[in-house]
């Protein structure tokens, strides 16, 4: 059996080459396409490419900034809201999370699916859990929360961070805190935009 490679002896190109892969036979196709004498082997290239690839990922997450690549048109909604609203709008934006905002606009709180799931009954916050019990003929879970408020369900201990946060930081505190979005606040405390794992991954590759 071959043994599994421990991550941590890994240097950035093997890590780059794994995510991207690219044969020697597409090494020589491309060295064929250059004009003149590169006095350069199939596997130095690969190298250089693995390299040269870990070095502009690493000055887009330590350069760009949370502004750069936020989502800007935030959907949210208000303590008020009713839950069957802020899942409709949730649901017709295409988005797992929205901020909660306070009658001053400042963010109060989070709701995300994990946060219906877990008051609909699931333990685990497990959506089969969910369709299970429906499937089982228990009942609809979402009785229990139809007639209440984004106030009641949402986690209102709410993790943020700066416009001008670079891409390095927001993805620690993501990973750190095991969130997938991240509210962005300006100075004075309000919304100007959010920042998603789909925002960084965006960042990556087109960055």
């Amino acid at each position: 059996m071959k043994p599994t490679p421990d991550p941590r002896s890994e240097g950035p190109q093997d890590q780059v080459s794994e995510k991207f892969p690219i044969s020697e036979e597409d090494v020589h196709a491309a060295m064929k396409k250059i004009p003149g004498y590169l006095d350069i082997t199939a596997s130095d290239f690969k190298d250089l490419y693995a390299l040269s690839y870990q070095h502009a990922l690493d000055r887009v997450i330590n350069s760009v900034r949370a502004e750069d690549v936020m989502t800007r048109e935030v959907v949210t909604v208000d303590l008020g809201t009713p839950l069957h609203e802020v899942a409709d709008r949730m649901a017709a934006s295409g988005v797992s999370g929205v901020p909660v905002l306070d009658r001053n606009g400042k963010v109060a709180g989070i709701i995300s699916e994990r946060n219906f799931l877990k008051h609909m009954g699931a333990d685990k916050a497990s959506f089969m859990a969910i369709v299970a019990a429906c499937l089982l003929g228990q009942g609809c879970a979402a009785i229990g929360i139809r007639k209440g408020l984004a106030a009641d369900i949402m986690t209102s201990s709410v993790i943020s961070i700066l416009p001008n946060a670079t891409l390095a930081e927001a993805s620690a505190l993501l990973t750190r805190q095991g969130i997938n979005r991240l509210p962005v606040l300006d100075e004075q405390g309000k919304l100007c935009g959010i920042l998603t794992r789909t925002d960084l991954v965006r960042a990556h590759v087109y960055g």
